[in-house]
C-alpha cells in the first residue's frame, strides 16, 4: 500500500517499503565489459549471459546458441539449470566449450555437465526416404546436453 510524505516543497511522494517492494525493473541500457584476456576472441560477459538467460527462458528451458564459441552461454545455461544446445564448426570453438564445461563441478546446487558431441560431417541417411544427405555441412560439430 505504501504512505504519502510531502517533501519541503510540498510535493507529495509515496513511501514504499523494502519488503513491499518487487525490486528494480533492468534498464535500457546495460554496462557490461567483455572479458579482458579471453580464451576465445568473441567471448561474451558471463554476468550479462546470466541476465538474458534468466530474464528469457524458464528452468529446465533449452537454451540454443548457434555460435557457442568459447561456451560461455552453455555454461551460463547449465548453472541457471536449463538445458541447452552448442553448436560451431571451429575446432578451436570446439576446445574451447569442453574446457569452459569442464570447469562446472558437482555441488550442492549444480552437477557437472554430462554432455555428447554429434560430428555432422558424416552424410545423415533417412531409412524412410533410403536417401543419404551429401550436402556441406555449415557446422560440423554439435554438443548437447544428455
Amino acid at each position: 500500500m505504501g504512505l504519502i510524505e510531502w517533501s519541503s516543497t510540498g510535493n507529495p511522494r509515496k513511501i514504499i517499503f523494502a519488503d513491499e517492494s518487487d525490486g528494480k525493473r533492468v534498464q535500457d541500457i546495460w554496462e557490461y565489459k567483455d572479458p579482458q584476456y579471453p580464451k576465445y576472441p568473441t567471448e561474451k560477459n558471463s554476468d550479462m549471459l546470466d541476465l538474458i538467460i534468466r530474464a528469457s527462458s524458464n528452468s529446465e528451458s533449452v537454451v540454443l546458441d548457434c555460435f557457442c564459441g568459447s561456451g560461455t552461454t552453455l555454461n551460463s545455461a547449465h548453472l541457471r539449470g536449463r538445458r541447452w544446445i552448442g553448436i560451431d564448426q571451429s575446432e578451436h570453438a570446439i576446445k574451447a566449450t569442453t574446457e569452459k564445461l569442464e570447469t562446472i563441478k558437482d555441488n550442492l546446487f549444480t552437477d557437472s555437465p554430462e554432455y555428447e558431441f554429434i560430428n555432422l560431417d558424416a552424410p545423415i541417411t533417412y531409412p524412410e526416404h533410403g536417401k543419404t544427405e551429401n550436402e556441406e555441412k555449415a557446422a560440423p560439430c554439435v554438443a548437447e546436453q544428455l
